[in-house]
């Protein structure tokens, strides 16, 4: 989760729109009378209204950033998921974060926590982040139909962070990839460059859907080069395909690349001599 700040930018460009409203409605008072003052202030409140709303979560999201960042051990994720624990049952955006917190040591808890929020009643903001992060455990547990129908309900154009959305473009992607529809997999990959270094970590996912999109269109070299290119940010994320992967041949190219990079060791045969 990445922690979000507040656009002033954007909140002084609203304001001079508003200026402006306020100064055209008060000019035509002789021509409209006050009905266009009247309809600027019920526009302003309800832009006070919303502005108030998104300072609130935006304040909401710090603070719950802030708790995850002295999770570095497991004495700070215990810590960490008391705090998330603490306040109103049912918070969508604690529950998305404690599920990050388990889902490295109890995946299925994690599952679990991540499917008992009931998205109608959660922020528009949280809801990708929740179908995202519920969709990757499914593909992490190959569960790809429940993740293709969460991916199916995600929308990019929604989230403004580069990181997240690169993660739920990987996500969306992979989906795809696994459930039959490769060719719109990789048309929303080529327009990420997952070398771009503002994805951060996210990149290793966005190599990760590469390879499930890149065996499922046959092109075997660049699903190759993607796994490579995985290994090199995260070996743990190519063992898990080497241990888990249903495909024989992504197990198969999995171990070679692991291999190759010195990761497990290669097998020597020993030839008997009668």
């Amino acid at each position: 989760m990445e922690r979000p700040a507040v656009k002033w930018k954007v909140v002084a460009q609203v304001g001079g729109v508003f200026v402006v409203l306020w100064g055209l409605s008060l000019g035509l008072v002789p021509w409209i009378s006050y009905w266009g003052v009247g309809a600027t202030g019920i526009l302003s409140l309800v832009a006070i209204g919303f502005g108030i709303y998104i300072w609130r979560l935006t304040r909401k999201s710090q603070a719950i950033v802030d708790i995850l960042k002295n999770a570095t051990d497991d004495e700070g994720r215990m810590a960490a998921l008391a705090k998330l624990g603490e306040g109103k049952a049912g918070d969508a955006m604690k529950n998305l974060a404690r599920a990050q917190l388990l889902a490295r040591d109890d995946p299925p808890e994690a599952i679990r926590v991540l499917e008992s929020i009931d998205l109608k009643k959660a922020p528009a903001v949280v809801q990708d982040d929740v179908r995202a992060n519920l969709a990757l455990m499914y593909l992490m547990n190959n569960r790809t139909r429940d993740a293709r129908e969460l991916a199916d309900e995600i929308r990019l154009d929604r989230q403004p962070q580069p990181k997240a959305k690169a993660m739920y473009a990987a996500v969306v992607a992979e989906s795809f990839a696994r459930t039959g529809n490769s060719d719109e997999a990789k048309k929303l990959l080529e327009t990420y460059d997952s070398e771009d270094p503002e994805y951060g970590e996210m990149r290793a996912m966005l190599y990760r859907a590469q390879v499930f999109t890149y065996m499922s269109t046959k092109n075997r070299g660049l699903a190759k080069s993607a796994m490579q290119k995985l290994g090199a940010l995260d070996p743990n994320m190519v063992a898990a395909f080497a241990v888990k992967a249903s495909n024989p041949e992504l197990a198969k190219m999995a171990r070679q690349v692991l291999q190759s990079a010195g990761a497990i060791p290669k097998q020597k045969v020993k030839m008997l001599r009668r």
